[in-house]
């Protein structure tokens, strides 16, 4: 067994019931000492005193060093502690919200020492006594001790490393411990010279934000781009063969699960901040000039997906320009069941344009939360809104009035009577969203509100703009700052506007008031119209141009609305996505039934997605719909695809498997994360979860352990419709 299977096996004799317990006893130790003090003081004092007391640990086999000193409670006084200083876990002073990406380019070029450089230049320059310049003092004067206090910590690795190499027996661990001393005397430090350095100095940061400080989905981001150099450097100089970067990338994957334990994060046994924490590694795409980005070390990145963790996922830029070797190998990874999701550079770069993204940074467009795309380094965490489509639909059909709440939620667009056309239909389901938009707009203030709201955040200072600006990326500092928007629901919406064509506008027989009215009762009486509905009219997700071209009608509404409420400048901005998470099951608790033959309280269409088991004319036909939406609007969003294994079986199974998703790519589709795994082997699992505790399978953007997560989400994942190609 070598280095990377030991380091593996270990990860699965986690305990998720440790915890950081050292942590919590340190912040209810400062929250008393630093009470009196502002944000950036009392953050970076907090910081040093954390990283200056907590254990460091390196443990056997560690190439890559980090890890937080979890203990399960067992004495009755660690017990105590954690019941009953609940309030330590997590303080509102000390955090962050996550669910971003550094400028690790930043990180590796110009170490800590070029951020403090930078930090006290801005500080030296102010000169005013106002709340303004107060608060850029407060976040430059923290910025400059968190560097002193993570500089601080990686020399304890060195001298823990010196420590064990001077115990070892192992002359070859001695030599490891040795050369990781000298890493991390040099790094996060100092600028990286070596791949090694350049891996560590990334990781201790990581592991600061993400266990320390605590927060989920800080993203790794184009790892192949920012680390290739150093591969390259190393390389050319003999200090480093493929197989031992093949080593540190395995070792930088695993020490990615190490501390986010076994359980999902919708039936969370893990208390931790960030457990369950999604870590997108994205590889292939495009340079800054748009040439292919693919290079030697993009293929190493890869290859150690087959680890088969659930994190980091890994999330390949497919365009047309694709080294096809690559395309190959990522196709295959995806067919071994890999973490691996698949964007397509065609769309997603002229989204990124559509919201006011240079061109540039729309090229080096990573992910920072399930299938939520980003600017890297220069915008902060993830904030998203979702929306009901099909709620919107029950509002137009009765006038603006929330029938399951039972309250006017929004605009009276006309009673049932007045709506006589699809076209009617669309002009009041236009009117609903925009209502909802403004209400959302008019939450934000057209500028950030710096001088009344004093915070600082740890990862602002590793994001461009931020130290200039004197301000955290929650108050503006980074040239970035959106809200996702995200439309649920699209198929059951399309498909209740499908059969409302067919059976009021075309047929004729029933009037919109009368299927309102059926509806309010729940299909109570009228199962036969609801097979009818359900099953008799046509469906999206079968390659129907008339159904689609109602989905692209909808989709298009719905960005049109979103992308208006940046006509006047605020401080976010909105972006459209076509996207439901897990949130398709809530908000379909919220709504009542719907034309299309779904019953009250029942789940709304996933993501991007047909309604499961509507889509019956095969995986082409599926893809083909959904390949018409205005993906080239919407930067984020995800689809889920679900193929029998025996489809893409050998070697013409993986070209059948290739030309399927680079035809869709092609004809315009945005996204696919796939589980090519018989349905069998998942109800098998359910059954005899002992025997499948390491199966990983897609969920919805990320990845889990199958036995982990709960039956309702089991179940969903067998429901899936499972195509063959």
């Amino acid at each position: 067994m070598n280095r990377t299977q030991r380091l593996k096996t270990r990860l699965f004799e986690m305990d998720d019931r440790a915890v950081f317990l050292s942590r919590m006893e340190i912040l209810k130790e400062c929250s008393d000492r630093y009470r009196d003090e502002t944000a950036g003081i009392k953050f970076g004092h907090t910081l040093q005193t954390m990283l200056s007391r907590i254990d460091v640990v390196i443990d056997e086999d560690d190439l890559i060093v980090g890890r937080s000193p979890e203990v399960v409670p067992n004495s009755r006084e660690e017990r105590w502690f954690l019941e009953h200083r609940r309030d330590f876990f997590h303080v509102p002073w000390f955090w962050t919200s996550g669910h971003l990406t550094l400028s690790w380019e930043r990180l590796l070029s110009q170490g800590l020492i070029g951020i403090r450089q930078r930090a006290q230049a801005h500080l030296d320059s102010l000169t005013g006594r106002d709340g303004a310049s107060l608060s850029k003092r407060d976040f430059l004067r923290g910025a400059l001790l968190c560097c002193d206090a993570i500089a601080g910590f990686a020399e304890r690795y060195a001298e823990a490393a010196l420590s064990l190499a001077q115990k070892t027996t192992s002359r070859q661990r001695e030599l490891e411990l040795m050369r990781i001393a000298e890493v991390c005397r040099r790094v996060p430090e100092q600028p990286a010279r070596s791949l090694h350095e350049a891996v560590q100095s990334v990781w201790l940061v990581d592991l600061i934000l993400h266990t320390v400080v605590g927060a989920r989905d800080f993203t790794p981001g184009r790892m192949d781009q920012y680390l290739y150099p150093f591969y390259e450097r190393d390389l050319a100089a003999g200090r480093v063969s493929p197989e031992e970067a093949l080593e540190l990338i395995e070792s930088f994957y695993i020490k990615c699960s190490e501390i986010i334990g076994l359980a999902d994060q919708n039936n969370a046994r893990k208390r931790s901040l960030c457990q369950d924490s999604v870590q997108y590694v994205v590889l292939g795409g495009q340079t800054a000039d748009g040439k292919d980005a693919t290079n030697p070390l993009s293929f190493i990145c890869l290859k150690a997906g087959y680890l088969l963790l659930k994190q980091p996922t890994i999330k390949v830029r497919y365009f047309e320009g694709i080294d096809d070797e690559f395309w190959l190998e990522a196709c295959r990874l995806a067919r071994a069941g890999g973490s691996i999701g698949f964007y397509n550079d065609g769309v997603e770069i002229p989204a990124f344009l559509s919201v006011g993204v240079d061109l540039e940074d729309a090229r080096n467009y990573s992910h920072y939360g399930c299938c939520n795309a980003n600017v890297p380094g220069k915008e902060g965490s993830l904030m998203e809104r979702w929306h009901s489509v099909p709620k919107f639909l029950e509002l137009v059909m009765n006038n603006g009035f929330d029938p399951v709440k039972g309250e006017q939620a929004g605009p009276q667009t006309g009673d049932a009577d007045s709506l006589g056309s699809i076209d009617h239909l669309m002009d009041a389901l236009r009117l609903q969203i925009r209502h909802a938009m403004e209400a959302e707009r008019e939450m934000y203030p057209p500028v950030p509100e710096a001088d009344d709201r004093r915070s600082f955040t740890l990862e602002s200072i590793f994001l461009e703009d931020c130290i200039e600006n004197g301000r955290e990326w929650r108050l503006g500092g980074t040239k970035y700052w959106h809200k996702s928007q995200h439309a649920s629901g699209l198929a059951t919406a399309v498909d209740s506007l499908a059969a409302i064509q067919t059976v009021v506008f075309e047929t004729g027989d029933l009037t919109l008031r009368e299927l309102r009215d059926i509806l309010s009762a729940d299909f109570e009486g009228n199962e036969p119209l609801r097979q009818r509905l359900r099953n008799g009219c046509p469906k999206y997700g079968n390659d129907d141009d008339g159904v689609d071209a109602l989905a692209r009608q909808i989709a298009d509404i719905f960005c049109d609305e979103v992308v208006r409420c940046n006509e006047v400048p605020h401080s976010v901005r909105f972006w459209p996505e076509i996207y439901s998470y897990h949130n398709n099951k809530w908000l379909g608790g919220e709504l009542g039934a719907t034309p299309d033959g779904r019953k009250c309280g029942e789940s709304i269409s996933e993501n991007q997605s047909p309604n499961y088991g509507m889509d019956l004319e095969g995986v082409t036909s599926c893809l083909k719909s959904m390949a018409k939406l205005p993906f080239h609007r919407t930067p984020g969003g995800g689809t889920n695809l679900k193929l029998h294994p025996a489809s893409v079986r050998g070697e013409s199974g993986l070209v059948a498997l290739s030309d399927l998703m680079k035809t869709y790519f092609e004809l315009g589709g945005q996204h696919l994360q796939l589980n090519i795994i018989d349905g069998a082997v998942l109800r098998e699992a359910q059954e005899h979860p002992e025997e499948f505790r390491t199966l990983s399978v897609r969920v919805v953007g990320y990845s889990a352990y199958f036995t982990t997560l709960s039956e309702r989400v089991q179940n969903d994942l067998i429901a899936r419709t499972e195509h063959s190609i």
